[in-house]
């Protein structure tokens, strides 16, 4: 209704002002006159001009004022919409900003856990490797002092029975040299038997 006074309070002037110099003029000589005419003629123009008033005040501009507040609302409520809808996707960007870099964190966090556990891994391996390396080594050279030990003994073992046989033979005759070049030959070629054996 605030908005209905204030056109009519703009257009009436308006129309009379367009209105009184037609009137005049018809009663003059062709100049116009505000003052020209009869006063009857001024009366029955204002009455028309009142009559057709309040057609259009009905008839159009009520209509054309309920289209412009259609309108108006129309678009204050799209404006309204688009606000929310633009306050809706900076949330939602927000969001995805803060998912995004937590999805980053996460996944950083991960490789670095991941080259970790492969450093401890590799870590862990490297010293295994160099324990059994040197279980190993120890256990050879235990096995080799052991076979060397073991061949010692045996040497020592066929010396003494070569020498126990020989120091028999000695003793059951009288040795000249030829005998004593032959029982180093035979003692030397039974060692070579028993080594190769």
């Amino acid at each position: 209704m605030q908005l209905d006074q204030n056109i009519m309070k703009r257009i009436l002037p308006v129309l009379l002002v367009l209105v009184l110099p037609v009137t005049a003029m018809a009663a003059g000589d062709g100049q116009p006159n505000v003052f020209a005419g009869s006063i009857a003629q001024s009366i029955a123009a204002a009455v028309v001009f009142l009559i057709l008033f309040f057609i259009l005040y009905k008839k159009a501009w009520g209509p054309i004022l309920s289209g412009l507040q259609d309108r108006e609302t129309k678009i204050k409520g799209d404006l309204e919409q688009a606000e929310k809808a633009a306050t809706e996707a900076k949330q939602t960007l927000e969001l995805y900003k803060e998912q995004l870099a937590s999805a980053q964190e996460e996944a950083k966090r991960v490789i670095d856990q991941a080259r970790s556990d492969a450093q401890k891994i590799a870590g862990q391996l490297r010293s295994d490797a160099e324990s059994e390396i040197r279980t190993l080594r120890e256990r050879a050279t235990a096995d080799i002092a052991a076979a060397k030990e073991s061949a010692v003994n045996e040497i020592y073992n066929q010396t003494a029975n070569l020498a126990t046989s020989i120091a028999g033979r000695i003793l059951r005759r009288e040795i000249n040299e030829s005998d004593q070049e032959q029982l180093v030959r035979e003692s030397l070629a039974e060692l070579g038997n028993v080594n190769k054996n």
